[in-house]
């Protein structure tokens, strides 16, 4: 499973892309843990938990059509936790802040919204532009959320 240890900004995780299907998922890495639907609106959401297999990972899929106009899932974000993983091959769980925003800055991103669990005093920066979420605890980088985003878009 080491393989696919690298998370990858607008793209997935290792072999694992955004926009592939549940089905594609697991003739990949097998059958989840559990699942979970959920209905957000006119949205249905599909969480598959890896716990076991890839330890803190968890994949959501948006309710989707495809090419014969049937609905699918399609992988829309992912989370992990887990500190064997590193972002973009540059980033690893326990790095501090100012090394993330430093890397954030290299990808010209535009600076983070802050926000801060005033409990946990966990620190979360969001990067709308880059569809990624990082949350800090006194330890380091603790969270890594990813979410489909195109660099390839033409700016306005």
């Amino acid at each position: 499973m080491n393989k696919i240890s690298n998370l990858v900004i607008g793209q997935g995780l290792g072999p694992i892309k955004f926009g592939m299907t549940r089905n594609e998922i697991i003739e990949l890495i097998g059958k989840p843990d559990e699942e979970e639907t959920e209905e957000n609106g006119d949205d249905k959401i599909l969480t598959m938990f890896y716990d076991n297999i890839l330890t803190d990972f968890t994949l959501e899929l948006f309710e989707d059509d495809d090419e014969n106009g049937e609905d699918v899932y399609r992988l829309t974000s992912l989370l992990c936790t887990n500190p064997e993983y590193t972002l973009d091959n540059k980033i690893h769980f326990g790095d501090t802040e100012q090394q993330f925003v430093k890397y954030t800055k290299s990808l010209k991103a535009a600076d983070a919204d802050i926000q801060v669990d005033q409990d946990t005093k966990e620190r979360f920066l969001y990067y709308d532009d880059l569809g990624l979420m990082a949350i800090f605890d006194e330890e380091g980088l603790s969270t890594i959320q990813l979410e489909y985003w195109d660099d390839d878009e033409p700016e306005e």
